[in-house]
């Protein structure tokens, strides 16, 4: 009997068994059948923010974006390759000047949008003028924006006064129409002008914020910027000044291998196969699609909340792929065999994710209340000592362990493991109570650092969002350090009122409030990439400006110095021995302890099978390239 006939007999009647406080019971699940070999099914947990790539800045929504939408470039399917080299809506690698500061772009002819209007330059420069139009200042606009002539202006007037404000306004039309950051140089050349080099322009452009949807397709549409009669079309974009929500938060129209076509929030979101994709006929090496490409007719994304529902329905075959969290991970993987435990059901765990996860320390004066009375004090955390104390204290193991069952590593530094410019041999940091008590009795012979720790009078706290339980978790474990450290017989107490590091939840809200406060000691932070490049890494985890580090108050001028170097560079050796400074000198410093990365941990059913299913950090599945193989 073939696999497809097995699930078929298996999937015509299931039998759940609830055991609950009310007893026995059986429930019956009437007809359930396996997914048609045309169609994708995949079960995952709550709804995308917006369909709008210009205003998307979560992973759920790029990852059907990427499937929907294109970009200039994009990465090597079927690769965890990050780098951006394929051109895709592009024709060829960008010519950058000699100064970095000019990229000419030729596009590919004969692309349609899935309304049947022609792509060219023009689309271009309107794509991304709309987005920094809209400029969603939570949003993603400010990676592409910044580096281009004139953006850093536009982007000041957005934060202070906001995009819908009149100063905003204001300046949008004057960078629209006189910077020339964008210029249409003929039907299929664009042109970039950057207020200085960036190296990591065009990762940033590969983002889906730089994504092109159909101008003639928007404008078609109700809006409040529509084109009036004469008009020109290339002035409108189907949104006004700071408008986040528009008639495509709903709607899409890209040039990709498929198109919305409904969306029920918190039940299903349909897409089905563009018949006109473009690549399907090319022969291009780079791009052309395999010999299987666009088997799927339809894809559905559907809303499942209940873990064990979703299970149960990709063992059963309702669903083809399923999000599987990694505290349920020993259900399907056995860690002796190192595969899966169900041979219908396979188990993807090679990949790595580039998502960073640390714990910041406060450097300046931070405000504190004993006893109902508030005072400012300096942060203990100014000593070297005892943050490399709490980087060795930490239980890297543990703090993995609790939050995804073992499914990551210890980070090495502020730059993901696998991206270009990361040297694991500057960080040497791991779980070592003797090494923290080494480091504590150097921190005791310091000047002023018993009056800096009796100041905190009696605590060390650490702060974290509530309602989170791995980040109470991993706290605990910082606690449960420090009293290792303390109460070592080793450990220096001469003159000091030894502390306690105290736990702080607090609600979002009030987390950000007492963090702006300078209430914090000592808290959690994470990042996601937006563009796979170290810069988007070394600028807010260790410039002085940057997000995390603003709020501690460290600051290393040279780091700043070598960050901004860094990214300005096109020398690709060049750089790699700036990042490698960088990290060398952060490493002393040691303003974070850097905690994990996450291991890949993704399922789906055997007979899936396409380059489309490929791990990379920088996407999700892509559709186009999957296909369903039963066998024999």
């Amino acid at each position: 009997m073939s696999e497809m006939e097995k699930n078929q007999v298996y999937a015509i009647i299931v039998i759940i068994i609830v055991i609950g406080g009310a007893g026995l019971a059986f429930v019956f699940l009437s007809q359930p059948r396996i997914v048609p070999a045309n169609q994708f099914v995949l079960e995952t947990v709550g709804n995308p923010v917006t369909m709008d790539p210009h205003v998307c800045y979560e992973t759920y929504g790029t990852g059907l974006h990427f499937n929907i939408y294109e970009t200039l470039y994009t990465y090597p399917w079927g690769s965890s390759n990050t780098e951006p080299t394929v051109p895709l809506l592009a024709s060829a690698a960008p010519a950058i000047s000699a100064d970095g500061m000019q990229y000419n772009i030729s596009l590919r002819e004969g692309i349609i949008f899935h309304d049947g209007t022609p792509f060219n330059a023009s689309c271009v420069k309107w794509n991304i003028e709309r987005a920094v139009k809209i400029f969603d200042t939570h949003g993603p606009v400010w990676m592409i924006i910044e580096p281009l002539k004139g953006g850093e202006v536009v982007e000041l007037a957005a934060y202070i006064s906001g995009a819908s404000s009149a100063e905003f306004e204001a300046v949008f039309d004057d960078w629209q129409a006189n910077s020339g950051a964008i210029v249409v140089l003929g039907t299929y050349t664009v042109q970039f002008n950057l207020e200085r080099p960036h190296a990591p322009f065009i990762p940033a452009m590969t983002y889906e914020v730089g994504a092109m949807m159909s101008p003639t397709f928007v404008l078609s549409q109700p809006s409040n910027d529509t084109v009036p009669a004469g008009g020109d079309w290339t002035e409108h974009y189907g949104a006004d000044y700071g408008e986040v929500h528009t008639y495509m938060e709903d709607h899409t129209c890209g040039t990709g291998p498929y198109m919305l076509t409904e969306w029920r929030a918190n039940e299903f979101i349909r897409m089905d196969l563009f018949e006109d994709y473009w690549r399907a006929d090319t022969t291009e090496a780079a791009i052309a699609p395999p010999s299987y490409a666009g088997a799927f007719k339809t894809v559905f994304y559907k809303n499942n909340e209940d873990t064990n529902g979703r299970l149960m329905n990709l063992r059963t075959g309702i669903a083809d792929a399923v999000y599987w969290p990694t505290s349920n991970a020993d259900e399907i993987w056995d860690n002796v065999t190192m595969e899966s435990k169900n041979p219908s059901i396979h188990v993807s765990t090679g990949g790595y994710s580039y998502s960073l996860y640390a714990y910041a320390f406060s450097f300046g004066q931070i405000n504190i209340t004993r006893g109902g009375i508030r005072k400012e004090v300096q942060s203990p955390f100014i000593y070297r000592e005892l943050r490399k104390c709490f980087a060795y204290l930490f239980n890297y193991e543990a703090a993995i362990d609790a939050i995804a069952r073992g499914w990551g590593f210890q980070a090495r530094g502020f730059i993901p493991q696998g991206m270009f410019g990361h040297d694991s041999s500057y960080w040497l940091e791991h779980y070592d109570i003797d090494e923290a008590v080494a480091w504590w009795n150097q921190a005791m012979n310091q000047p002023g650092f018993v009056d800096a720790i009796n100041d905190m009078e009696g605590y060390i706290d650490v702060y974290y969002v509530h309602g989170v339980d791995i980040l109470y978790q991993t706290s605990l474990l910082i606690k449960d350090g420090f009293a290792e450290v303390i109460t070592d017989a080793n450990a220096n107490k001469t003159g000091i009122n030894v502390p306690e590091v105290r736990l702080n939840e607090y609600n979002w809200p009030t987390f950000l409030t007492k963090q702006q406060d300078k209430e914090m000691t000592m808290w959690f932070i994470g990042w996601s990439p937006d563009y796979a490049d170290p810069d988007n890494y070394a600028w807010p985890f260790v410039h002085s400006q940057g997000a995390f580090m603003m709020p501690t108050g460290y600051c290393n001028s040279t780091v700043d110095n070598w960050i901004t170097q860094a990214k300005q560079s096109t020398n690709t050796a060049e750089r790699l021995v700036l990042y490698g400074k960088i990290q060398e000198q952060v490493a002393y410093d040691q303003p974070s302890i850097y905690m994990y990365q996450p291991r890949e941990f993704r399922v789906w059913r055997s007979f899936l099978m396409g380059s489309g299913l490929e791990w990379n950090p920088m996407h999700t599945y892509y559709w186009y390239h999957i296909h369903k193989d039963y066998g024999s």
